[in-house]
């Protein structure tokens, strides 16, 4: 009887969209999925480190540092640092023949230390892009990175805005999985009705955390010029986060008409709030992808992206992209979206769940076996 291969996913928290993707990889091997915990601002992300039984779950011993990022004198986005030694117990106990750790922190660097101490490949599955890491180059950090590029030999990216920043680094396109971050088709293939029902029509809709990195505050202003001009339509915001009273408050001082809030909804209810909706609008000032932009093309609804997502360009056409930071072109793709004039979602776009899973255990088993990975600028693995 021919064994599994051991492979270990090192990850901060296990995120519903991926679920589906880490059960396919869990068919093909035996996996260890290990996270560092729970973060208080992802409070419907609960119970999915349950829905893998076909895979070793773990939670790494350590401690979440909480942090707040702040731009222009202002509150931008919550984040956590995650510092985890239990990541490396958890590697020597089920010693895996392959490592993949998400993003190039302190579980990177253990991962490291385990596939250098053992000989084993280490993956780093990135997805940062060039405009999401602009801020984030200190000295000591740039240097950390260019240390990991050199070190690390294997590497999966979001898609084309993650391998653009890795090129700069100095890595070789040859070293780079390029893939999409997907997500889970399983909540959409559902006969679900709308879960609300705004009036008047259109609704435009966002779902995401109410933080300033997200670019909310735009959308409130570039749709309250719209409706002081006469237009009538409503605004369906879907979410949680730390700005969410001044988000409120914003709405009030704007305002603002037909406004309706809600709080952030449970995977499997997604659906319904996107066939609530008659476009999404994404006005995020800084996203390495933007799952919310693939849900809304899996449930059939046009999407205004902004720029700085970095899904834009490889899921929209410039009709449905925007500049959130240039007022005059918000409000005007918004004039666009009211009046229905958007492209139609384009599923060919969408790499599937099935697709990203059959490109992961293939480089991850030819790495197994002790060959060398590399692949076509294309994207597929050599022979």
């Amino acid at each position: 009887m021919n064994r599994k291969t051991r492979v270990a996913l090192l990850v901060n928290m296990i995120s519903p969209a991926r679920i589906s993707l880490y059960a396919r990889l869990a068919e093909a091997f035996d996996l260890l999925v290990v996270h560092g915990g729970r973060e208080r601002n992802r409070d419907t992300w609960t119970e999915f480190e349950n829905a893998l039984p076909g895979a070793n779950v773990a939670r790494a011993w350590g401690w979440k540092i909480p942090f707040a990022r702040r731009q222009n004198g202002k509150a931008f986005d919550e984040q956590y640092l995650h510092v985890n030694p239990g990541y490396l117990w958890q590697l020597f106990k089920f010693h895996p023949k392959v490592v993949v750790s998400g993003e190039m922190g302190v579980r990177t660097l253990l991962a490291l230390v385990y596939g250098t101490l053992f000989r084993r490949p280490v993956w780093v599955w990135w997805g940062g892009t060039i405009h999401t890491e602009r801020r984030k180059s200190g000295a000591l950090k740039r240097w950390l990175r260019l240390a990991l590029a050199c070190w690390v030999r294997n590497w999966i990216s979001y898609g084309q805005s993650s391998t653009e920043y890795l090129l700069t680094l100095g890595i070789p396109r040859s070293q780079i999985l390029e893939i999409q971050n997907t997500a889970d088709e399983r909540y959409f293939q559902a006969n679900t009705p709308a879960k609300f029902d705004p009036q008047p029509r259109p609704v435009l809709l966002y779902v995401g955390q109410l933080i300033g990195r997200k670019g909310i505050d735009l959308f409130l202003r570039s749709a309250a010029a719209l409706q002081s001009e006469g237009l009538g339509f409503s605004l369906l915001l879907v979410g949680n986060g730390r700005d969410k009273p001044a988000t409120e408050r914003l709405a009030e001082e704007l305002s603002l008409k037909f406004v309706q809030f809600y709080p952030a909804q449970p995977p499997q209810e997604m659906l319904g709030v996107y066939r609530s909706a008659d476009v999404l609008v994404f006005p995020t000032l800084e996203d390495p992808w933007g799952l919310v932009a693939s849900e809304s093309i899996l449930a059939g609804l046009p999407v205004l992206c902004s720029k700085y997502a970095g899904c834009a360009q490889e899921l929209f056409s410039a009709e449905s992209i925007f500049d959130p930071n240039n007022l005059d072109e918000f409000r005007e793709k918004l004039r666009l979206a009211i009046s229905g004039r958007l492209p139609p979602p384009d599923l060919s776009r969408l790499r599937t769940t099935p697709q990203v899973a059959s490109a992961i255990i293939a480089a991850l088993t030819k790495s197994a076996s002790g060959t060398p990975v590399a692949f076509t600028e294309s994207g597929h693995l050599t022979a």
